[in-house]
């Protein structure tokens, strides 16, 4: 699941997540769209927000093991 879908159906908005993760609503915007890719300290703290449902590899467009990539 990337992260736009996780927003989508948790009603959480760009500027939500940015204000839950201490950064700016345009950095989001830019997770959100692929024009950006979350840092190693972002990443994890993206994970734990999303309860584990957008992980790095969603990012990087890695299916889990046994899963082909969306």
């Amino acid at each position: 699941m990337n992260l736009k879908e996780w927003m989508d159906l948790s009603g959480v908005t760009i500027a939500d997540l940015a204000t839950r993760l201490g950064c700016k609503p345009e950095t989001v915007r830019r997770y959100t769209t692929g024009e950006r890719i979350p840092d190693r300290i972002m990443m994890p703290r993206i994970a734990e927000e999303t309860g584990m449902a957008v992980t790095a590899n969603d990012f990087f467009g890695i299916a889990p093991s046994g899963q082909e990539a969306a």
